[in-house]
């Protein structure tokens, strides 16, 4: 990979800063949404693979201030330990087999099932687990959670679901997702760094990038203080209905 500043212009990086600022604005509202905004819009201006190295300040820092919001990162990964060992297990299975599955077939069926979870808890209906049930399906959630997560680099789309159907409130909701996505996506990222996926010019703009987040996840954690439960949820259905349905169009087409 070979990028240098030269190559980008004024309106390229006003794209980047748009794409930074959109993303870590919604992910401070909901809690995801972040990678899947951020980088499409970035590979309009870049390679993809250089939108990815770029977006991995933001992304690793953005989960670290997610995980410790509003309460302690360790009591939470001790709360879920049950569901993200599993998880953590099934991400290094998912990114060994990585190669040996077509990644579309996996998308489509995942997209389905995230749009049909986000259509009814917008109608109203949303399953929720109780305390027993969610002991017996963590391990299993968790894992295949890893799997696809190692597989697509998103832990998102089946990771929130989940955390949905537990009836969290919205602070220990998103707590619990910026623990989960840290966890799931460190190893991805420290893979990257360790094998120079990227020169220092591209290090620079992540870090600018991660500055331009870590602002616009504030103002979200702002506005997220101001809606309550019942619109949260409905903000985070509406997100995941839009997660669902571009993992179905990327899949297709």
């Amino acid at each position: 990979m070979d990028l240098a500043f030269g190559h980008l212009t004024a309106v390229d990086y006003a794209v980047l800063a748009v794409a930074v600022l959109l993303g870590g604005f919604v992910k401070g509202v909901v809690g995801l949404g972040l990678p899947m905004i951020a980088i499409p819009i970035i590979s309009t201006v870049m390679d993809p693979r250089s939108a990815i190295a770029v977006m991995t300040l933001p992304i690793l820092g953005s989960n670290f201030l997610q995980a410790q919001s509003g309460g302690s990162m360790v009591e939470t990964a001790l709360r879920f330990r049950g569901f993200l060992v599993p998880m953590t297990l099934g991400a290094i299975v998912g990114a060994a087999i990585i190669t040996q599955v077509h990644v579309d077939h996996a998308e489509l069926i995942l997209g389905t099932l995230v749009a049909l979870f986000a259509t009814t808890t917008l109608a109203g209906w949303q399953p929720v687990l109780s305390a027993r049930v969610d002991r017996r399906l963590r391990p299993a959630v968790g894992l295949v959670s890893g799997v696809i997560g190692g597989m697509s680099s998103f832990f998102a789309p089946t990771v929130t679901p989940y955390l949905f159907t537990l009836g969290l409130d919205k602070n220990t909701f998103i707590r619990a997702m910026g623990v989960a996505f840290l966890i799931g996506e460190l190893p991805l990222m420290l893979g990257l760094i360790a094998a120079g996926f990227a020169p220092l010019p591209v290090w620079v703009l992540s870090a600018a990038g991660w500055a331009l987040v870590a602002g616009a996840m504030h103002l979200g954690a702002k506005l997220r203080d101001r809606v309550p439960q019942k619109g949260f949820k409905t903000i985070v259905g509406v997100t995941l209905l839009v997660v669902g349905l571009n993992m179905i169009r990327r899949a297709v087409l």
